[in-house]
């Protein structure tokens, strides 16, 4: 049947039930997936004693809240009846203030507060660096900022304290500097292959109903980086191999598991290209960044040559889908030079208006997801894991970019789309888009293809034909 970019995953042999339901997931821990509906006042008040001491102590070690503690405290709320809204009916007034590198002023950064339930309010600095925010209900937020080539960084104070800026009603109130720092990923191990040992763990043959008779030689991998093991590597060549050819390489970030897209992979890999896949591991929980530095050490290790010799050194085009859009494009801000351009599909383009649209109940998250957002935390209180799940703030980094969204998608709305493209083609970035208002399924390879599905799939093989550089 048809796959589904956003499919919640079943539960894998060993899951637990009941009380902590542990899924191999991406993008999200075992967070405590406890049964709403049925919990007992016993329960609910040992959840508020726990939220009351993790506040202490979090006050007292000066840590972030971890996605457990984010789950648990979204849970008492939701029993309580008391999750954030968006409030259009409180006053409102007004943030200024200035960002710097520590040195000079920066021009052209971003600054993003945020509601309670996510909604962004956005100011961008001049060429002093100076940033204004209107509108802003009255409230306590911390402020937080990116720049092309900087990093995202939050407004935090005495032991990295999150910064607290009080709005007051028809006031301005001045935020302290935020300083930003030129992003710099971690280099990578020279001999790669042997410094994260990689090794295969599987190799068979793959066919996919399309296109017809479509069938990939497929090796399956596993390496080990940053104190965690990696198995999700997979590549996708032709069947047979032209023993004298180098196939162009296209590396594709499935945001599940990556044999689950195995028919997809397998219809690329028909049309001439080495496919490289991989999807994020169940042990980065909802760190976006490490994710996209897992893709990264995949990425490097096609291009090398080290998974098939058959396998081109060129510039790929990257593809994505629903949240590992998100990871490809952090991929893009560590490698962009890596990468001759990028595929969205269905994708996540601003994850505070993600969970506005979360906590007021316009979307639908499958489970386990729906849990995603929780454990990501207070989008007015830690907002940098928001940003850095938000590429339209960093629209200007972005190489060629492929938008695929259908208005069917109760996932992550067409809206997201919208505002990618909005930002991209403001920034001078080259842009396809394909929105189209079929059934909420994308890339679907099987007997219930539509007629959506196969534009859709030969429209990407003409981006990543016209972006992709050759071998």
């Amino acid at each position: 049947g048809a796959h589904h970019w956003h499919a919640a995953v079943q539960p894998q042999a060993g899951s637990r039930g009941m009380l902590g339901q542990c899924y191999n997931v991406p993008m999200q821990r075992c967070l405590l997936a406890i049964p709403g509906d049925d919990v007992t006042r016993g329960w609910l008040r040992w959840i508020g004693v726990s939220v009351s001491l993790a506040a202490i102590l979090l006050l007292m070690g000066a840590c972030r809240p971890t996605p457990e503690s984010n789950v648990a405290g979204y849970l008492l709320a939701r029993q309580l009846g008391t999750l954030p809204g968006q409030q259009n009916d409180r006053p409102t007034g007004t943030i200024t203030g200035r960002v710097t590198d520590g040195v000079a002023p920066l021009s052209g950064a971003t600054v993003v507060v945020a509601e309670a339930d996510g909604t962004p309010h956005i100011g961008h600095t001049n060429t002093n660096g100076y940033f204004q925010i209107d509108d802003v209900p009255a409230g306590q937020y911390v402020p937080a900022g990116v720049a092309p080539g900087y990093a995202e960084q939050e407004l935090s104070g005495l032991w990295g304290i999150p910064a607290l800026v009080t709005v007051r009603a028809q006031e301005t109130s001045s935020a302290p500097e935020l300083v930003l720092s030129p992003y710099q990923p971690p280099p990578l191990p020279t001999a790669l292959a042997a410094a994260v040992n990689l090794r295969q763990t599987a190799v068979y043959t793959a066919a996919a109903p399309f296109p017809a008779n479509a069938v990939a030689q497929v090796q399956s991998f596993a390496f080990d980086y940053d104190r965690v093991t990696v198995d999700s590597l997979r590549l996708y060549l032709p069947d047979p191999v032209d023993p004298g050819r180098t196939y162009p390489l296209l590396f594709a970030v499935y945001p599940t598991a990556a044999d689950d897209w195995e028919a997809v992979s397998v219809a690329f890999a028909a049309h001439g290209f080495a496919v490289a896949a991989i999807s994020p591991v169940a042990a980065r929980g909802v760190d976006v960044e490490a994710h996209a530095q897992d893709a990264r050490v995949g990425l490097a290790l096609a291009r090398s040559g080290a998974l098939h010799r058959a396998v081109g050194r060129n510039r790929p085009v990257a593809m994505a889908g629903s949240f590992s859009s998100a990871i490809v494009a952090r991929l893009i801000r560590a490698a962009g030079e890596d990468l001759a351009g990028w595929i969205t599909v269905g994708g996540l383009a601003d994850a505070f208006r993600g969970a506005a649209d979360f906590y007021a109940g316009r979307t639908y998250m499958p489970p386990p997801f729906e849990l995603l957002v929780p454990a990501m935390g207070a989008p007015n209180l830690y907002p940098l894991e928001f940003l850095r799940y938000s590429p339209v703030y960093v629209a200007s980094e972005l190489p060629p970019t492929m938008i695929v969204h259908t208005a069917a998608d109760r996932i992550l709305p067409i809206t997201q789309a919208y505002e990618l493209e909005k930002a991209a083609r403001a920034a001078g970035i080259p842009v396809d888009t394909y929105y189209y208002e079929d059934v909420s399924h994308y890339l679907g390879i099987g007997e219930n293809m539509t007629d959506a599905g196969r534009e859709m799939f030969f429209k990407i093989v003409e981006f990543v034909n016209r972006y992709g550089e050759q071998p």
